[in-house]
């Protein structure tokens, strides 16, 4: 099955799964469709990262329905995931699971956050909370765990290495997961970045993981733009 066959194949897994919860409940008061939803709902248009969306209407993605006496706020029906309207779906070799089967929520809060991106938590926060390994977790191919300090601030994917509180190399931040794993997904195993989506390709390209690694240290070790030295083979 290709790349693409398989992104639809869970697209239309998360729509038919979603379509069971619609209905979760009924709307406390009767609402119409030219309802001012904000004038009880402002949290949902009030803080540091609102969605654009928002600013469109809340009928933008919900449609009112009026059934009898009650009323339901539902997610608009659309062909598959309703963000994958206005944000066009990329196919990738190794995609991030919950992005692949439409769960954009699972990370992202589709009205406000304090955090950008409107990521429910801070980066290393939302992804610790399923990729830290704990007694109680399982790991496996689908959920990959990783076993960190005490603080969660190194360890991975050696022990020393940091994780968070230090400086990131290359977009100049902290260190985050996102330093070296992409996000929804990606063309390489684990969904580490490759060279190409790093800012000035490395020098060497032994491998695509390598040269991630590399250009991070050569920035880190003041070596950046020097030639690295060549393997020779002894004589014999």
């Amino acid at each position: 099955m290709s790349v693409s066959a398989r992104f639809v194949l869970r697209v239309i897994v998360a729509c038919l799964m979603g379509t069971c919860v619609c209905y979760a409940g009924s709307h406390p008061v009767r609402v119409e469709q030219n309802s001012n939803c904000l004038e009880c709902h402002a949290d949902h248009a009030t803080g540091d990262h609102v969605h654009p969306a928002v600013t469109m209407g809340c009928t933008s993605c919900h449609s009112i329905d009026n059934r009898e006496d009650a009323t339901y706020v539902v997610l608009k029906q659309t062909k598959g995931v309703a963000c994958f309207d206005c944000h066009d779906p990329a196919a990738f070799l190794y995609p991030h699971l919950p992005y692949a089967s439409g769960m954009c929520t699972r990370c992202h809060n589709p009205h406000v956050s304090a955090n950008p991106r409107l990521l429910r938590a801070k980066v290393n926060e939302l992804c610790l909370s399923c990729h830290l390994r704990t007694k109680e977790s399982v790991s496996s191919r689908y959920m990959p765990t990783i076993e960190l300090t005490a603080n969660n601030s190194m360890g991975h994917p050696y022990l020393r290495h940091p994780v968070s509180g230090s400086h990131d190399a290359l977009n100049g931040g902290e260190m985050s997961c996102i330093s070296c794993h992409q996000a929804h997904g990606g063309m390489q195993l684990h969904l580490l970045k490759a060279a190409a989506e790093i800012p000035e390709d490395a020098l060497n390209h032994d491998t695509e993981t390598k040269d991630m690694c590399r250009q991070c240290h050569l920035r880190m070790w003041g070596l950046e733009g020097a030639p690295l030295k060549k393997k020779h083979k002894k004589d014999h």
